[in-house]
């Protein structure tokens, strides 16, 4: 195990929290009809909360910080925050749609040395994202903004969402992708909104779909190994969400409330809550008999807590989307066999 390997094992080990996602703002000049934050009516942190909170997540060790929204330029104060997130040495990422960024905002972020800037690329054609994230001549704005990073040595890489609407232009995008030279990232989780209610217009892909493209990818894979103490993800054990108002989360997905930085401090909260404790001390295939007897439980990455919290109520259950994804990529990966059917809920797959 090379150096950073070893200190990020030992890191988890102590339960540190070096990686934190910071959502600044709910606030987007855009309009997916998927995006699952929802605006509270309460005030965001202040430039002066959100310098205090950047001080507690040093004394506390994080060393990366993902900054995301909303759309996180929209804040007028990002460059202030962020610039102080690096005299304090976090490694920041960031998040954006990038249809903001003009060249005095470019040479402002390439002077972050951002570890990388990851920008949604939902389609290969003006009509597509126009249809799926609205605004004025958008997508040319993306591929303008994408542009302007590049040309000053920013390390960006495209992210896309395959949905029903873009499917056809899943091939368009990663040509895109690398005629720009630069790395392209797929996905298939459309998340319900933060609140539970489900925008996705039926746009999230079929079985069909799925083990189509993962066959596509041709992205080498091996079954994790099944033991009982093994865990579907690393939720609440070296990372965390802070939202725009000051309230951790254990994840993006999981919106079980930690507690709040305007009452509580960052420390206090990452050790204390019973949301962490729980699961640290919990969260293990031993506790989640449904995925634990399930034949296709070593092909599936995809089981989320927060989206079974969503879906079922339930943190140790299943949820349909990752059981979907767990057949199609066993059917990818063996074509000409039955493809098993997870226990409890789900039909055979076709």
């Amino acid at each position: 195990m090379d150096p950073y390997q070893s200190l990020l094992a030992r890191l988890k080990q102590q339960h540190t929290p070096y990686a934190v996602t910071w959502e600044l703002t709910h606030r987007c000049n855009l309009a997916c009809f998927m995006c699952y934050n929802v605006p509270r009516t309460h005030p965001e942190l202040s430039t002066e909360e959100a310098l205090d909170v950047l001080e507690q997540l040093a004394r506390a060790g994080v060393l990366r910080l993902t900054f995301t929204g909303g759309e996180v330029l929209t804040r007028s104060d990002f460059l202030t925050i962020a610039r102080r997130a690096r005299e304090l040495d976090f490694a920041i990422d960031i998040k954006t749609n990038a249809t903001l960024i003009t060249p005095h905002l470019a040479d402002a972020l390439a002077a972050l040395h951002p570890v990388s800037v990851e920008v949604s690329l939902l389609g290969a054609t003006p009509e597509t994202v126009q249809q799926i994230m609205g605004g004025q001549d958008t997508f040319e704005r993306i591929l303008t903004g994408v542009r302007l990073l590049l040309d000053r040595g920013v390390r960006v890489t495209l992210n896309s969402l395959m949905m029903r609407i873009n499917l056809r232009e899943r091939q368009a995008m990663m040509a895109l992708a690398h005629e720009l030279g630069i790395p392209h990232r797929v996905v298939f989780k459309m998340s319900p909104d933060d609140d539970g209610n489900d925008k996705s217009r039926g746009q999230q892909l079929s079985f069909e779909e799925m083990a189509m493209l993962y066959g596509e990818m041709c992205e080498p894979f091996h079954p994790r190994p099944d033991h009982s103490q093994a865990r579907t993800c690393s939720v609440g054990l070296h990372t965390c969400l802070i939202d725009p108002y000051g309230v951790i989360f254990p994840c993006v997905e999981l919106r079980i409330p930690a507690g709040s930085l305007r009452q509580q401090p960052f420390e206090t909260i990452w050790r204390e809550a019973p949301i962490f404790r729980e699961l640290r001390e919990r969260h293990t295939l031993a506790h989640m008999p449904a995925c634990r007897a399930c034949p296709l439980q070593t092909y599936c990455e995809g089981r989320c807590s927060g989206a079974a919290w969503k879906e079922r109520g339930d943190l140790y259950a299943p949820h349909t989307l990752a059981c979907r994804q767990a057949q199609a990529r066993y059917h990818s990966l063996h074509p000409t066999e039955p493809t098993p059917s997870p226990p409890l809920f789900l039909e055979p797959a076709p």
